[in-house]
């Protein structure tokens, strides 16, 4: 993977460094450096040097702004270090993208292409009326146990490493969203639709609704992710006779009288017992925040 050093006016560059990496996790390719009032550009010049220095392979310089002191300073660092690139507009989805591994300047198309309105546009009536129509199901569909490929179990549904990581790395065409607390909180389901990624189709059902729907072969031919808060909207679809051969624990949040089984997820009892009947239902279930991380056995971290 390429190697990448950060440069900015403040703790911009640091800043930027470590909210990506509550999304992709730890990169060692990535540097950064605060550009501080107390500096002259000589000092930035040095620390840029030294940085730079410890990367095995030269380094692509991202600085916040053009014409700026971290600019400038990075252009000299250049001048003796011809295979180094310099870009400016540092920026939280174009680190995202690179860090990914997105080519520089498809990841500044995507920076840009980020830039956009959210919220309750015109954009987003298409995914609107889709969910709506979803709402009733077929009762005359003869029902046959469908798989489900794609199952996580995360907490905060469609966020950051959802929208991004898992879409891009599942080449998802569908995200479903299951709970029947869910179908019933209009407030959730507007921030659902509002952080659906653009061109993937959302689906906001009861697990009775989903399991229908995927019993039907309603997705057959789509890439889908099922998303959950919870092990127990897991169990009800297992009844329901969705075939679940892997589950990802993504993240499950401290609650009084959780344990904490690995960084992100926090079990109670209730939850031990679902994941329990799942296992014994044949799921294999596994722990991995996200896509470079390596899958970890879910039912080891639990006992």
């Amino acid at each position: 993977m390429a190697n990448f050093l950060l440069v900015s006016h403040g703790e911009y560059a640091k800043a930027t460094k470590a909210s990506v990496e509550m999304i992709a996790g730890e990169h060692k390719n990535v540097k950064a450096i605060a550009f501080k009032q107390t500096m002259n550009q000589d000092d930035l010049l040095e620390e840029i040097t030294k940085a730079a220095s410890e990367f095995d392979e030269a380094p692509t310089i991202l600085v916040d702004i053009a014409g700026g002191t971290p600019a400038n300073t990075a252009q000299r660092y250049q001048q003796k270090h011809p295979d180094v690139a310099v870009y400016s507009g540092l920026s939280m989805p174009l680190l995202l993208a690179v860090v990914m591994g997105t080519p520089i300047d498809e990841a500044i198309k995507q920076a840009i292409d980020n830039m956009a309105p959210v919220g309750l546009t015109k954009k987003k009536e298409e995914p609107k009326k889709a969910i709506k129509k979803e709402e009733t199901p077929n009762k005359n569909v003869t029902l046959t146990p469908h798989t489900m490929q794609n199952v996580r179990i995360d907490e905060r549904l469609i966020h950051g490493q959802v929208a991004t990581m898992w879409t891009n790395a599942l080449k998802l065409t569908r995200i479903m969203v299951v709970g029947d607390d869910i179908v019933k909180n209009d407030v959730l389901k507007t921030g659902l639709k509002t952080a659906c990624p653009h061109g993937v189709h959302l689906s906001i059902l009861t697990a009775h609704g989903a399991a229908r729907r995927i019993n039907s072969g309603k997705y057959v031919g789509q890439t889908v992710l099922l998303l959950v808060k919870n092990p127990g909207v897991l169990r009800q679809l297992v009844d329901f006779d969705v075939k679940l051969p892997e589950i990802n624990v993504g993240n499950m949040s401290t609650k009084p009288h959780s344990r904490q089984v690995a960084k992100s997820v926090a079990v109670l009892d209730k939850d031990v017992e679902d994941f329990e009947y799942l296992d014994q239902k044949g799921c294999h279930i596994y722990h991995q925040m996200v896509p470079s991380e390596p899958k970890e056995d879910f039912m080891e971290m639990i006992k």
